[in-house]
């Protein structure tokens, strides 16, 4: 294996010592498989498992439902609701301080688009308050 290298091993160029073990092998054991057919029998497996790389590796790292970067914005977005709790009232008109009233144990609980747009909701409204005292 040496010879053809892992990566090329792995996309299916078998080198040819192992096609000769396997032929004396055959020749020994008695063996269904033609040589012709083993090898192409291991391509194909070959082929399955990089392949099964390639997907599991789309999912955990670009998949926006379980994904790495899902997680990344799941991660940012519990840090952000935190830190709006923790800052409160300040900021805030009276008439927006409702947007406080939740139970951030609920909100931990809810979908990550849920806790974006009350996110949004509250940063857009101490942004407004922000705004009429300036």
């Amino acid at each position: 294996m040496d010879a053809v290298g892992w990566r090329r091993f792995m996309e299916g160029m078998i080198p040819s010592v192992t096609v000769r073990i396997q032929s004396e092998t055959e020749d020994a054991s008695k063996c269904r498989l033609t040589v012709k057919a083993w090898s192409a029998s291991l391509v194909v497996k070959l082929l399955e498992v990089t392949h099964g790389q390639w997907l599991y590796r789309n999912v955990h790292v670009h998949d926006m439902v379980s994904g790495e970067k899902a997680r990344n914005r799941k991660e940012r977005i519990r840090a952000e609701l935190k830190h709006q709790m923790e800052v409160g009232e300040d900021g805030l008109a009276e008439e927006d301080h409702f947007l406080l009233d939740i139970n951030l144990d609920d909100l931990e609980h809810s979908t990550v688009e849920d806790q974006a747009i009350w996110l949004l909701a509250l940063k857009a409204a101490r942004k407004a308050q922000q705004l009429r005292e300036s």
